[in-house]
């Protein structure tokens, strides 16, 4: 299952927000560490550099890991399917996804697979667009947008327990405010994938969340 047409990565809030959504992780030294949906690699980069974890890098753009390779050649990335990950179950102790659940075909699947290659009690740190309206498809880089109880939904039915959720709306509307400068505010939106109403775009917000995988379930 590949990424949509013309997708590109989405940082809202920069390393910035990073650091804030890996704040929620705890103790990151010497922590096996899965940089799920990597991009181009900075979270990675940040995860070795400035935490010492022991980190390993995914994502299913053979550009984007072949990109990180030549730039980080000393550590490890991996191509692959968020939905199909190529690990053992408990391979990792912590999970980090930035801006990437919206764009899976399948969600559920990958947050399945996540609590699959967790560790007992491992920690799944995720950060994501989300809505206050109705759940809504995308046409290009965003698949879906959830709602928070979906969110909550999903990441519950894979056997997690969500530990928080955190409105992050003013890094949105930073980034969405620098793409109307640069593209218009159709050529935003259609970068985005979405065709919204001003109502819509309203409800529309960034949210870290972290839960923990149930004991037992490994």
């Amino acid at each position: 299952m590949g990424y949509p047409d013309g997708y590109k990565p989405l940082r809202p809030g920069g390393l910035s927000l990073s650091r804030r959504l890996l704040s929620l992780g705890g103790e990151l030294k010497d922590r096996r560490v899965l940089d799920l949906g990597c991009g181009r690699g900075e979270t990675a980069r940040l995860l070795r550099d400035e935490y010492d974890a022991a980190v390993t890098g995914v994502d299913l753009s053979e550009e984007f890991i072949n990109e990180c390779r030549g730039k980080w050649p000393d550590m490890t990335f991996i191509c692959a399917d968020a939905q199909d990950l190529p690990f053992r179950g408990g391979s990792f102790d912590i999970i980090v996804s930035e801006c990437c659940f919206s764009v899976f075909a399948d969600p559920e699947k990958a947050f399945r697979e996540a609590e699959r290659v967790l560790s007992d009690g491992g920690i799944l740190l995720l950060s994501d667009l989300w809505t206050e309206g109705r759940d809504s498809s995308g046409s290009g880089m965003v698949r879906c947008l959830y709602s928070r109880q979906r969110w909550l939904d999903m990441v519950t039915g894979a056997g997690f327990t969500v530990t928080g959720f955190h409105d992050v709306r003013s890094v949105l509307t930073g980034m969405y405010v620098q793409m109307i400068l640069d593209l218009g505010r159709e050529g935003a939106q259609k970068q985005m994938g979405l065709c919204m109403t001003h109502e819509e775009m309203k409800a529309l917000s960034y949210m870290m969340l972290s839960a923990v995988k149930n004991r037992g379930t490994l």
